[in-house]
C-alpha cells in the first residue's frame, strides 16, 4: 500500500533523496538560462546529455501561493539560449494541497519512497489535460492513502532509490513531450480521439465508488505498469480490424470494441498476491458483464513467480487467458517483453 508523505520534514528529505541521485547520474552543465511561459530564471542545470533529460532544482518561495520544491525537466539542448521546460514535477513543501501535480507516496511495507505525478499535463489549449494525457498515454493512476483515509490517485514516475531513476523520469518526461507534440500538431483534435475521452469518462462515472485505498502488487514492478499496456496496445493495433477500436479508461487497462461491442478486456497486474488476483479476476468479469456479448478476458502478470494452483483452477474456469511479461535489461535501462 503506498500512503502520502505528508510532513514537511519527511517531503524535504526524499527532495533531498532525489536532488542526491539525480545530480549524482547527471552531468552539472553550469548554470543555465529556463524559459517558461510567465517568464526564465537563471539555475544550475543537470543533464545526461544533448538531445536527453535534463533537470534543474529550485528552493521554496514563501512568496507563492502554495510554497514547492521547484523542479522541472526537459529535453537538453546547449545550443538554445533558452533551456524549455517540458514538465514539472513539484511537490509542495509545507502543504499537502492537491493544487500541486506532484507529491512522494511511501511503500508502507518496504519504506520505498515513489516520485508521484497526478496526470494533470497542460497542453496549452483549452480542454486538455488530465483526461486527455490519461487516454493518450495509457498512463495508470495508481491510490495513495491520505490522513483520515482518503485517497489520492497519482502516475508512480519512479522509485528514489533505484538505479534506474534517471531513465524513469526521462520516460516519462518523453512521453509528456509527445503528448504536447500531438497536441500542437493537430494530431488530437478528432472526433476519434474526442470519441476516447469519452469513453474513457463514461466507465469511470460507471464504475465510480467509495474508495478504499487497497494497492496490490509488486511495488517493484509499478512504474513500468504504464510501458506495459501500452506494448499491448501497439501489439493489438497492429492486427486490429478496420472496424476494431482499442482503447483504455480509468476503470479498464485496455479493452477492444468491435462495431460498438467490447469484444476483448485486458487486465495487467504487476504482483501476483492472493489480494491482486481476487481484485483482477473480479476486475474482468465485472467489466466483462457491464458490455454486450462475451469478451474474451486476458489477465497479463509477471512471470517471475507462479499463480497459486486455486487461482489457477479459477482462472481456467472462468475462461480468462493468462499472459505473462518479463522485464530485461540492466537495473539502469529496463525493458518490457511480453510473453506468448
Amino acid at each position: 500500500m503506498l500512503t502520502l508523505l505528508h510532513e514537511a520534514k519527511a517531503k524535504k528529505e526524499a527532495q533531498s533523496i532525489l536532488f542526491r541521485n539525480l545530480t549524482h547520474a547527471l552531468n552539472r552543465e553550469g548554470k543555465k538560462n529556463i524559459g517558461f511561459p510567465s517568464g526564465n530564471v537563471d539555475e544550475i542545470v543537470y543533464s545526461a546529455g544533448k538531445g536527453k533529460l535534463w533537470c534543474a532544482f529550485g528552493k521554496p518561495s514563501q512568496e507563492a501561493a502554495v510554497p514547492r520544491y521547484w523542479t522541472p525537466f526537459g529535453i537538453y539542448d546547449p545550443d538554445r539560449p533558452s533551456q524549455q521546460i517540458v514538465v514539472e514535477i513539484n511537490v509542495p513543501s509545507d502543504h499537502n494541497t492537491a493544487q500541486v501535480a506532484g507529491f512522494f507516496a511511501q511503500d508502507s511495507e518496504t519504506g520505498d519512497i515513489f516520485l508521484m505525478h497526478d496526470g494533470g499535463v497542460g497542453g496549452g489549449r483549452k480542454g486538455v489535460g488530465q483526461t486527455a494525457f490519461l487516454v493518450w498515454s495509457k498512463a495508470k493512476l495508481v491510490d495513495v492513502i491520505v490522513d483520515g483515509g482518503k485517497v489520492r490517485r497519482g502516475i508512480a514516475v519512479a522509485k528514489l532509490d533505484h538505479p534506474d531513476l534517471p531513465e524513469r523520469i526521462w520516460r516519462f518526461v518523453k512521453i509528456v513531450n509527445r503528448f504536447k507534440e500531438a497536441i500542437r500538431s493537430g494530431n488530437l483534435d478528432s472526433d476519434a480521439f474526442r470519441r476516447e475521452i469519452e469513453e474513457f469518462d463514461r466507465y469511470k462515472k460507471e464504475f465510480s465508488g467509495t474508495k478504499k485505498g487497497s494497492n496490490g502488487g509488486n511495488f517493484e514492478y509499478l512504474t513500468y505498469h504504464g510501458d506495459i499496456v501500452q506494448k499491448l496496445y501497439d501489439e493489438r493495433c497492429k492486427i486490429a480490424a478496420p472496424d476494431e477500436q482499442v482503447l483504455n479508461s480509468s476503470m479498464i487497462d485496455l479493452f477492444v470494441k468491435k462495431a460498438g461491442v467490447i469484444t476483448e478486456i485486458y487486465e495487467v497486474k504487476t504482483g501476483l498476491g492472493r489480494q491482486t488476483l481476487y481484485t483482477a479476476i473480479g476486475q474482468l468479469m465485472t467489466h466483462s458483464a457491464a458490455g454486450n456479448g462475451t469478451p474474451s478476458k486476458f489477465l497479463i502478470v509477471p512471470d517471475d513467480a507462479e499463480i497459486p494452483g486455486d487461482f489457477r483452477l479459477a482462472i481456467k474456469y472462468l475462461g480468462i487467458e493468462v499472459r505473462k511479461f518479463r522485464l530485461t535489461g540492466t537495473n539502469s535501462e529496463h525493458q518490457i517483453e511480453l510473453l506468448g
